[in-house]
């Protein structure tokens, strides 16, 4: 008699290919093993992950300006801008001591990172033969620009100037521009930051063409910042902070 082929034929996929296979529980057993091997490797790994502070986004870019004095560098050119080397008397506007600290965006401070500063003197006067506004007599006893490194801990100071408005004509007419210090950050001689640094309250904050193309308050917090009196560091002296991280 013969047998149906249909009850007697191997139903199972191992056996048709004629491959061995491990019973269920055995297989399970081992895919278990290999899961519990594979956390354990993998843990190290999660927990330096989990270690890593996040990522905090750079300093907002702003254009550099035509008054980076490339070919007027005076010279005198240390952090204190309110004195210039050879001359008595100091430079006339609110004495403004400015500090901060270079960040990479890990958080990490950056030492022996180059910053420097420019900006106009008490009248709206740059260093710089091109200013449409020199016809004003400039202010000899400001410096105008200055230049400092980075402590270890990422911290740097000037002795400068509390900013002012000034306006400079152009084919479209006057371009009035609210108070600001330019500011730009280097490492290993590669420019990493260029911007500028706003006075909290200015009224031309709010009309500044500028500061109008940023539409992030994040990005405005990290360069508008408030000018305080410290009587404590200086006689009518303020102060300002800013904070500037770099990606490197």
């Amino acid at each position: 008699m013969q047998t149906d082929e249909a009850t007697t034929a191997p139903t199972h996929p191992a056996a048709l290919d004629g491959r061995r296979t491990l019973d269920c529980p055995a297989r399970r057993r081992l895919i278990g093993n290999l899961g519990g091997a594979l956390t354990i490797l993998a843990a190290p790994a999660l927990a330096r992950a989990q270690d890593i502070p996040p990522i905090r986004p750079a300093t907002v870019f702003q254009p550099e300006g035509p008054f980076y004095p490339y070919d007027d560098m005076p010279s005198d050119q240390d952090a204190d801008l309110v004195r210039v080397a050879g001359l008595d008397a100091q430079a006339q506007g609110q004495v403004t001591h400015l500090t901060g600290v270079v960040h990479g965006q890990l958080g990490e401070p950056v030492g022996s990172a180059l910053v420097e500063i420019w900006q106009c003197d008490h009248t709206g006067r740059y260093l710089h033969r091109d200013d449409p506004n020199r016809d004003r007599p400039r202010d000899p006893g400001f410096q105008g620009y200055g230049r400092t490194l980075t402590d270890q801990g990422g911290a740097f100071r000037f002795r400068t100037l509390k900013p002012v408005p000034y306006s400079s004509p152009s084919p479209w007419g006057p371009i009035h521009r609210a108070p600001h210090i330019h500011v730009a950050v280097s490492t290993r001689g590669v420019r990493r930051l260029t911007t500028q640094l706003y006075v909290a309250g200015d009224p031309g904050n709010e009309t500044d063409f500028a500061l109008l193309l940023m539409a992030s308050p994040v990005q405005r917090q990290g360069i508008i910042r408030p000018y305080v009196p410290r009587n404590d560091i200086e006689s009518g002296a303020l102060a300002a902070h800013y904070d500037l991280v770099i990606a490197i």
